[in-house]
């Protein structure tokens, strides 16, 4: 397992833990093995509703089936990657997630990129259907030759980019600005004044820039033994000299105050 540090906008320096190839492998595994699942369970159902014993339920029904499929394990990589934060469910049982290179999360813009640039699933499904289901029918030129070895050629391209790159990026990684880390690196990160924000996040108290990285750091430090412990009192007291020392009044919860004021830092120091 390697590691490599990622300076984030905050000029702290975080480290991050590259997955080994095989927990990669194995996620990706695990999600094929789903994608497998998924289809067979279609067909039993297609075979059940279509099925007359006589005819090919596949190629009576090719385009109904083929949507049916297609579709869903298209978008599952995105979908569960935007719901789950960067894992997919194999991603999830093997401990690893996707960020971006700032160390923060990544965005849907860098999921739906990965997304275009990633055929190996696509080949694994397409072997599947062909060698299962399409073989011994006579509907072998829904997958040609060709197809196949643009997979290939293509998954073999990824391969070597995750042997290659220092931070173990396959292409969509390269394209979309998105690391592969081991889940570890979220601890990490609540121990900085990393905290997550929407893109369409609106900043309550740019007066907050005023401060240094080191009364952030205690700030986040305070947010996190309130929201551990339960100290509210401690919570006012910081809010209080917050609001002195930056001139500024809220009517705001304390504990939401200093919230709101790590929120209004991360997103105003992105910009």
């Amino acid at each position: 397992m390697s590691r490599f540090k990622i300076l984030t906008p905050f000029n702290i320096e975080l480290d991050f833990d590259i997955p080994d190839f095989h927990k990669r492998l194995f996620a990706w595994l695990l999600d094929v093995i789903i994608a497998i699942l998924y289809v067979v369970v279609i067909f039993i159902l297609a075979a059940l509703i279509w099925g007359d014993g006589k005819n090919d339920v596949f190629t009576r029904n090719y385009a109904w089936i083929s949507l049916i499929i297609m579709v869903p394990i298209s978008i599952y990589p995105l979908a569960t990657e935007i719901m789950f934060n960067g894992q997919t469910l194999g991603k999830k049982i093997m401990g690893i997630r996707v960020i971006n290179q700032d160390g923060g999360n990544a965005t849907v813009s860098q999921f739906v990129i990965r997304l275009l640039l990633r055929v190996s699933d696509l080949l694994m499904l397409n072997l599947f259907l062909f060698f299962v289901f399409i073989l011994p029918t006579d509907a072998k030129e829904v997958l040609q030759s060709s197809q196949l070895l643009f997979f290939f050629l293509f998954m073999i391209a990824d391969t070597l980019c995750i042997i290659i790159t220092k931070k173990s990026q396959r292409l969509g990684d390269l394209a979309a600005g998105t690391i592969l880390v081991n889940l570890r690196t979220k601890a990490d990160l609540e121990e900085t004044v990393f905290m997550e924000t929407e893109n369409n996040y609106v900043p309550v108290f740019p007066e907050v820039m005023r401060l240094t990285d080191r009364d952030l750091n205690i700030i986040k430090s305070v947010y996190s033994a309130v929201i551990k412990k339960n100290d509210y009192a401690l919570a006012e007291r910081t809010a209080s000299k917050i609001e002195g020392a930056l001139k500024i009044h809220t009517k705001q919860h304390p504990v939401d105050f200093l919230e709101t004021l790590l929120k209004d830092y991360n997103y105003l120091s992105t910009k």
